[in-house]
């Protein structure tokens, strides 16, 4: 685990739990749909972010080809969380669970993915072009290892 990361996912996630455990008319306000619309595409980002970091959290240093048990099981993690979160809400004066807001939740989750995804893409290129020119460039000509756990 990183444990560089682990603090902010976790920070991240009681954080949304306490923005939706605060009721409707304390959030931004009078209601207007511009403030409506707003909070309700902040779930992308925040989903974004969340998910971003737990992988983050949990990332092995290389390159995963395939998703791995433990990154099934963060995705799977977060999911719950979203659905639990917006459970959770409607639990709240003045607020509502919504099929919408979980829709944005998942779209904020993949697109943390995909943030994830170029992230260790980018440390994978970083790391070919540390290495010396003889040994980049074989390790360019060799492709992808058949290492097992990948």
């Amino acid at each position: 685990m990183n444990h560089k990361y682990a603090p902010l996912a976790t920070l991240c996630a009681v954080s949304i739990v306490y923005m939706s455990s605060l009721p409707d008319h304390s959030l931004l306000g009078n209601g207007s749909l511009s403030e409506q619309i707003v909070s309700n595409f902040a779930h992308i980002p925040a989903y974004a972010l969340l998910t971003f970091l737990w992988f983050k959290a949990f990332e092995r240093g290389k390159i995963e080809r395939r998703f791995s048990k433990v990154n099934s099981l963060i995705f799977i993690g977060i999911i719950l969380f979203a659905i639990s979160d917006e459970t959770h809400q409607s639990f709240v004066p003045g607020r509502t669970a919504s099929f919408m807001d979980v829709g944005l939740d998942f779209l904020g989750i993949f697109f943390g993915l995909g943030m994830f995804k170029i992230d260790m893409l980018g440390i994978s290129r970083r790391s070919l072009t540390d290495l010396p020119a003889s040994a980049s460039a074989q390790a360019r000509r060799a492709g992808p290892s058949e290492d097992p756990e990948l």
